[in-house]
């Protein structure tokens, strides 16, 4: 089913379509594990879906779950419209809206958003909203950059003190690159999210727990040696990484968890 779905989206001759296909087989190999322990006719929502392809592959492999996406799809990444048109039109569930604007009675039992937290514009908002939208034993899986790590992914540049100091130091670059890959407004979407911060904020409430899974970044090293195209687009942290591996230095890396340049937090109301 997923090559069926990687073929037809290829023949759609899109900009940044095998980008966005290596997202969604990335998407889909942290999440596919949560679909198989949800039981039939179970409710899962992806915010943030963007191109709709990872919806569209958790859709086919799993029939017995309901699924549904938003995405508000602003100027930011403008090839994703077509991508998530296509998603739409093979029937799968996208409302084209962002979080603040989703009104739903219904309770999910899994609530997952990739790449997409470090894009809010609240985060302590995001997750106090979204949360009231769990089962009773329904979860949240987020997965993101962590700014604790000095280093923005998008645009591959060191962060020098924070995002101010960083824009100045970087700034012709940053435009160049916003223009170039006609994501302009792309700086201006992150909001620097740190782990520390957010697990702070989960341990002061009393509704959430936390699990964070360091793992990820196994998943994460796994995936800068086999795929070439992501590799290219993260040279620095890449060096990083596959320097850390080849000395035997993830263990010792994985003592400072917070510091560590991607993040999955796993998050459950009480």
């Amino acid at each position: 089913m997923k090559n069926q779905i990687i073929n037809r989206i290829q023949s759609l001759n899109v900009s940044n379509s095998k980008q966005w296909l290596n997202e969604a087989e990335f998407g889909f190999r942290c999440i596919n594990r949560y679909c198989k322990n949800i039981r039939t006719n179970g409710k899962v929502l992806e915010v943030g879906c963007g191109s709709g392809i990872l919806l569209t592959m958790l859709t086919q492999e799993f029939d017995g779950l309901i699924f549904e996406g938003i995405e508000p799809l602003g100027s930011t990444f403008k090839s994703l419209s077509k991508l998530n048109q296509f998603a739409k039109d093979s029937n799968i569930k996208i409302k084209n809206i962002g979080y603040e604007k989703f009104n739903t009675t219904i309770k999910y039992d899994l609530i997952y958003c990739i790449n997409v937290f470090e894009h809010v514009d609240n985060w302590r908002h995001f997750l106090l909203t979204v949360s009231k939208w769990l089962n009773k034993d329904g979860k949240i899986v987020i997965l993101a950059p962590n700014y604790g790590f000095p280093y923005e992914s998008h645009f591959g540049i060191p962060i020098i003190v924070n995002k101010s100091l960083t824009f100045s130091i970087f700034k012709k670059f940053i435009i160049k690159y916003e223009k170039n890959t006609g994501t302009e407004g792309l700086w201006n979407s992150l909001n620097f999210v740190k782990k520390r911060e957010v697990i702070n904020f989960i341990k002061s409430n009393p509704s959430m727990t936390l699990l964070d899974d360091v793992s990820i970044i196994d998943i994460m090293i796994k995936r800068l040696t086999e795929d070439k195209e992501f590799r290219k687009r993260q040279k620095l942290i890449a060096l990083i990484s596959l320097f850390v591996q080849k000395n035997g230095l993830l263990k010792i890396f994985k003592l400072f968890p917070i510091l560590l340049p991607y993040m999955k937090l796993e998050i459950c109301r009480i």
